[in-house]
C-alpha cells in the first residue's frame, strides 16, 4: 500500500531555479502577446523581507529585466 506523498517528499518548482533556467511564467498583462512567456533566469529567487513574496529575476528575449513573481511561474526547465 502507498501512502500519499507528504510536504517533504514534494520537490521545490524553485528546486531547478538557477542561473541559465528556462522559466516559463503566465502574464497578466493586457498587452501581452499571449497567456504564457519564456526568459532565461538570472540568479536565484528573491524573497521580499516584508511581505514574504518570492521574486525570480528574469532576461527575456528583448534583452530586458524582469522581476517576476513566484507565484505566476509554471515550469522551470533546469539547465
Amino acid at each position: 500500500m502507498t501512502t500519499p506523498a507528504g510536504p517533504a517528499d514534494r520537490r521545490s518548482i524553485t528546486e531547478d531555479l538557477e542561473m541559465g533556467a528556462v522559466v516559463t511564467y503566465f502574464d497578466p498583462s493586457p498587452f501581452a502577446e499571449g497567456l504564457f512567456r519564456r526568459a532565461v533566469a538570472i540568479g536565484t529567487e528573491i524573497v521580499d523581507p516584508r511581505t514574504n513574496l518570492r521574486w525570480i529575476p528574469l532576461i527575456r528575449n528583448d534583452l530586458t529585466v524582469d522581476m517576476v513573481l513566484l507565484a505566476l511561474v509554471v515550469d522551470i526547465a533546469p539547465v
